[in-house]
């Protein structure tokens, strides 16, 4: 069987890298040159994502369709929705609603989901007062990550002032939310297959350093009660969907409650930790998922924890890795990605154990 996926960055290297000891071939079109993906051997096409001549001979080569991001534009989605050549998983519909903020926080409370309290901006709305209590967090509706394309605003005053700059043209949309002091940030990652089972590992702990994720610790430290409820509302958005493959759902806890912030449709930074958790990745379950296998019958993973290695500090994080190697229970993980940026996701490392055991070195990487 042949796969292709949209995007040829690290979570498609991944999943290549799963796929292709599986006896699978493995394809990925994007707009970059000399990619993660393409330098585990996944056969690239290099084009923009809204060009239907190169998107109609990619498909023409593969016989089920993945994404390893979500930002395709909307025409190139809803033409993936209705063509008939190849299988995609997961549905396009579900792309559709994640990169829109206003449709992915409606979605959650016709769901029946507690979300943090949000309001539409729009020109025309903004001239409507607003019933959110501040601080609010503005973000643009679309291809915001990592913090990208989001503001904190404090009183009225700040507002006033977003608005000025804010509405660069008529069609500036964003999305108000109000901001929740949470005591802890989770994730759940899960496998939905196409059968309709669905695989779960359980509650990931998700610390940030300015707004990019820092550090997943698995098992996340919360009470069972809790960790049950996540699951059965990321199990019930999937259903929503008819989703099948991988996907990340995130929560905030406040108060001993759960609010739904968002989720992504593709295997999730915060899941990098099942690659070695001593059970399946993953990568692994969402290969399974896509090309219509059943999922395995024992997932138990083991604690772990999974630090983020960014282009800050690239080389000395190296040389801590690097020490940090001589113990086996460290694994690292590396893109591959041409040039190291203040910011940039440039790998990752995975500690077989817990918190209490992992060696100081590790939190400096």
């Amino acid at each position: 069987m042949k796969i292709g996926v949209l995007g040829s960055g690290q979570l498609g290297q991944m999943m290549c890298l799963e796929a292709v000891p599986l006896g699978y071939s493995f394809y990925c079109l994007s707009p970059d040159a000399n990619s993660p993906s393409e330098k585990v051997g996944a056969k690239a096409t290099v084009s923009s994502y809204d060009s239907q001549s190169e998107l109609e001979n990619f498909l023409n080569q593969i016989d089920v369709l993945s994404f390893e991001f979500e930002n395709i534009p909307k025409p190139t989605l809803d033409f993936l929705k209705n063509q008939k050549s190849v299988t995609v998983f997961p549905p396009p519909q579900a792309l559709i609603i994640a990169q829109d903020r206003f449709l992915e926080k409606t979605h959650f409370r016709k769901l029946g989901f507690r979300t943090a309290e949000f309001f539409h901006l729009t020109m025309d709305t903004s001239k409507l007062d607003i019933s959110i209590e501040f601080p609010w967090i503005i973000k643009t509706l679309r291809f915001g990550y990592d913090g990208k394309g989001q503001v904190k605003v404090k009183n009225k005053l700040e507002y006033e002032y977003f608005l000025t700059s804010g509405f660069q043209n008529e069609h500036s949309e964003y999305l108000i939310e109000e901001v929740i002091p949470f005591q802890k940030e989770i994730s759940i990652i899960l496998t939905r297959f196409q059968n309709g089972d669905i695989v779960c590992y359980g509650a990931v702990e998700n610390e940030h350093k300015n707004h990019i994720l820092d550090l997943s610790i698995f098992p996340a430290r919360i009470p069972v009660g809790l960790n049950l409820e996540a699951i059965e509302m990321a199990s019930k958005l999937a259903e929503s969907f008819q989703y099948v493959g991988t996907l990340g759902v995130e929560f905030f806890i406040k108060d001993n409650q759960l609010y739904l912030n968002e989720f992504a449709p593709r295997p999730h930074n915060t899941g990098h930790f099942t690659q070695d958790c001593q059970s399946f990745s993953q990568f692994y379950l969402h290969v399974q998922a896509i090309t219509g296998n059943t999922p395995p019958t024992d997932v138990r993973p083991k604690p772990t924890l999974m630090k983020n290695i960014l282009g800050n500090s690239y080389t000395e994080s190296l040389k801590l890795a690097n020490e940090l190697l001589k113990d086996d229970r460290y694994r690292l993980h590396l893109y591959a990605k041409e040039v190291a940026k203040p910011g940039r996701k440039m790998g990752h490392m995975n500690f077989k154990g817990t918190l209490e055991e992992v060696n100081p070195l590790f939190h400096e990487l």
